[in-house]
């Protein structure tokens, strides 16, 4: 068989490897002996620089899921699988100009006390306990599909290592140095892993696209063009009733879980609390945005080219979307130069950057919300006194439950998953997940936007919404049966429309549920400080019409053919970029008159403006 793992993997393959894995280590355990107050240890002592927060970000994102999984999905469901990408950009936005503002100005380490401060401690404890979940089941997943990707290159250096072995040395590798250091050495280590993802993904994605069975990109393109409906895996807009990824629901559903992973996701906006100042944090999510945009266009792109190529073999039919990228590293890239070991190497830091990011993240929010809280009362019950619990308390406890963490997930990896699956693992794991999302994001976006967002009603909605999320499937099926929706969505509900239904309940739920319970309970004992936004003028209120009008001009032009697509990417690119110049100016203007030309070149909202510009373009353009 073509592709068979029958490729010898060369001593500089290992050499190049193993030097990589040793330069994490070190660095991780280095960048940790600087730890050594709480503060350290949970926010790195709030000195992130910006290329520290972008780099890990992006690290902590891009995980093996991404990188294994995403090609997959390339490879069976083809170009649509972007919108992940895509998407991301206007929540990171999100995060960027609205939630993180608010999160530091309240100087948190946790997003669980921002729901303490604004909900109770219901709320909190609610948010805690789900999200340790999330992460459970993220780590699970993420160690499994890494010893997955691994087994085939592993194999060829001894036939004694299987997938259990692998799984467990991720886990006490990346679990070493996460112990001994802190967020300060997960941001630093991340950053060599970005670096390696990069250029390991981009490596084997030229490779890939050279190929003579592919052509070139523009060879890609030409196939794709002239290739069969069932053969085609470069449309950005699939049907409504797609059963993996309809533009109904990436365009709406898949932008909700975008916002609830970006902005209210502790293992993510945890590395922009750590930041110097607010101004380096935006900085870093801005350039994380642009590095995330390369994604389609290496990982991707590389899973249809690595479609294209088996058909052309005749071996598409037998190949498994999560084993496909291990296949095609042993197809395309030529052994004995120590290129399979770089591309393994950025392999090793997708795994790396995203198991440590998530056991540090579910430390800090245990010992945190859970265990502080709890100490204190108990303390407090026994009458002694509980002003400041000793730092290497907090830190102890907190390394503590991040080895049961890690030995917890590793037991669920080996016996949760099977190493010969043959789904899509990537959306397999957004639909599990999903479930417990929308009720948070909602009870986040009420809690800023509107001052009667009241306390039970937001713990309530929390609880009801993951029941609401595993029963809607059943109900779908049986009781809004209607051959009216089937029509539009599908025999079954795709859960990118699940999320979107029940984000709406959410809403309706918590708003009725706060004037119900505001109307019972006296208004004094619902005092919260809301922070304030900055002053909004007639241009900006009026330019947001404009700009969503101008929108669905372009998109009218496009689709009655008036507009190329090329042309149409272009003017939503150039209208972008002004509206963002208008606020940058307006901000600009509070500087003396001979600063005023650099504070608006400086202006992060110019950046903002590019990265949103050539995001929709990317839109239009796929179209």
């Amino acid at each position: 068989m073509t592709t068979s793992f029958s490729v010898m993997i060369a001593w500089p393959d290992y050499l190049f490897f193993f030097a990589t894995f040793l330069l994490i280590l070190i660095v991780g355990l280095l960048v940790g002996r600087e730890e050594k107050t709480s503060k350290d240890y949970f926010l790195g002592g709030k000195t992130l620089p910006w290329w520290g927060v972008a780099g890990s970000l992006f690290g902590t994102n891009i995980s093996a899921n991404h990188l294994v999984g995403m090609l997959g999905i390339g490879f069976s469901v083809g170009f649509a699988q972007s919108h992940y990408e895509f998407g991301s950009i206007p929540a990171l936005l999100l995060l960027a100009y609205i939630f993180l503002p608010i999160f530091r100005r309240k100087k948190i380490y946790t997003l669980s006390q921002f729901l303490q401060n604004r909900y109770g401690q219901t709320a909190s404890y609610l948010y805690s306990i789900i999200l340790l979940i999330l992460i459970a089941i993220q780590l699970t997943a993420g160690l499994y599909i890494g010893a997955r990707a691994f087994l085939p290159f592993v194999s060829q250096f001894s036939t004694r290592i299987n997938y259990e072995q692998l799984v467990v040395f991720l886990a006490l590798a990346s679990t070493i140095y996460t112990w001994f250091g802190g967020l300060k050495s997960v941001v630093y280590t991340d950053v060599i892993q970005t670096v390696l993802i990069l250029f390991s993904g981009i490596l084997l994605a030229y490779l890939t696209l050279s190929r003579p069975e592919v052509g070139g990109i523009f060879g890609l393109w030409e196939k794709d063009r002239i290739a069969s409906f069932a053969d085609k895996r470069l449309d950005l807009y699939l049907s409504p009733d797609h059963p993996f990824l309809p533009w109904t629901g990436a365009l709406t559903g898949l932008f909700l879980l975008h916002s609830f992973y970006w902005s209210t996701n502790q293992y993510v906006v945890q590395r922009t609390l750590g930041a110097r100042t607010i101004k380096e944090a935006r900085l870093g999510i801005l350039v994380s945005g642009f590095l995330k945009l390369t994604v389609p266009f290496f990982s991707i792109l590389a899973g249809v080219g690595a479609y294209h190529i088996w058909k052309h073999l005749g071996e598409s039919h037998i190949i498994d979307p999560d084993e496909a990228f291990s296949r095609l590293v042993l197809l395309v890239v030529p052994a004995g130069y120590g290129l399979v070991g770089v591309i393994l190497a950025g392999l090793l830091g997708a795994i790396f950057s995203s198991i440590d990011s998530m056991l540090h993240s579910a430390s800090t929010l245990f010992t945190i919300d859970l265990y502080l809280p709890l100490r204190k009362k108990w303390e407090a019950c026994h009458n002694r006194k509980t002003d400041q619990i000793p730092d290497s308390e907090v830190i102890g406890m907190g390394r503590w439950f991040l080895l049961f963490f890690s030995a917890l997930t590793t037991l669920l990896a080996l016996l949760v998953y099977d190493p010969h699956s043959k789904g899509n693992f990537f959306l397999e794991l957004s639909a599990g997940s999903s479930h417990f999302t929308p009720g948070i994001l909602i009870v986040f976006l009420l809690g800023i936007i509107w001052k009667d967002a009241h306390r039970t009603a937001a713990w309530l909605t929390i609880l009801i919404s993951p029941i609401l999320s595993f029963s809607l499937p059943y109900l779908y099926k049986t009781y809004l049966n209607s051959s009216v929706l089937q029509e539009i969505f599908g025999k079954d509900l795709n859960f990118l429309h699940r999320v979107l239904i029940v984000s709406v309940f959410a809403l309706v739920f918590q708003s009725l549920t706060s004037l119900l319970f505001a109307r019972r309970i006296p208004k004094t004992n619902l005092k919260f400080l809301l922070e304030k936004f900055d002053k909004t003028n007639l241009i900006r209120i009026s330019i947001i019409p404009f700009y969503i009008l101008s929108m669905g001009f372009y998109t009218f032009l496009r689709f009655t053919d008036t507009l190329s697509t090329t042309a149409s990417s272009l003017l939503v690119l150039l209208s972008t970029i002004s509206i963002f110049a208008v606020f940058a100016w307006k901000k600009a203007e509070t500087s003396p008159k001979e600063k005023r030309a650099r504070a608006f070149l400086k202006n992060d909202r110019l950046l903002a403006g590019l990265l949103l510009g050539i995001t929709f373009g990317f839109y239009f353009l796929f179209s």
